[in-house]
């Protein structure tokens, strides 16, 4: 049985990157009108979730109402972008428009690491927006 001697992998070429991803050229971005649901659909996600726990603490709109809500909101958007993100390959919202995230320089999933690294920059630039 003959094989491919292209399918090898060479030693000059770095352990993460095949021969395969080579051939398969660069990782297209997703295009605005897919990008945008998905977010849309992540951040009402977060929200819900977010309000539904508040409401339980406070039934009011008082100020443990409020700090529980931002409170939540935060936490479920960590363990949502993190941690299921590296389990599923996408959030919810990216799933549903049929986006998979991946790691550009490899095309595989990115880490845990690189994930968390990822939503505290997206935090952060949100506060940095937010002030004056």
């Amino acid at each position: 049985m003959e094989t491919d001697p292209t399918l090898d992998d060479a030693h000059d070429i770095p352990w993460p990157v095949r021969r395969r991803l080579l051939r398969t050229g660069p990782i297209r971005r997703a295009w605005w009108l897919q990008r945008v649901p998905a977010v849309f659909v992540d951040v009402v996600l977060h929200f819900l979730v977010a309000a539904v726990a508040a409401a339980v603490v406070d039934p009011g709109s008082g100020v443990a109402y409020t700090i529980t809500l931002f409170v939540v909101y935060i936490a479920t958007s960590f363990v949502h972008r993190v941690f299921l993100q590296r389990w599923w390959g996408a959030t919810i919202g990216r799933l549903l428009v049929g986006l998979r995230c991946a790691d550009p320089r490899t095309g595989r999933a990115p880490t845990l690491r690189r994930l968390a690294f990822g939503w505290l920059y997206g935090l952060l630039a949100t506060v940095a927006e937010a002030l004056p």
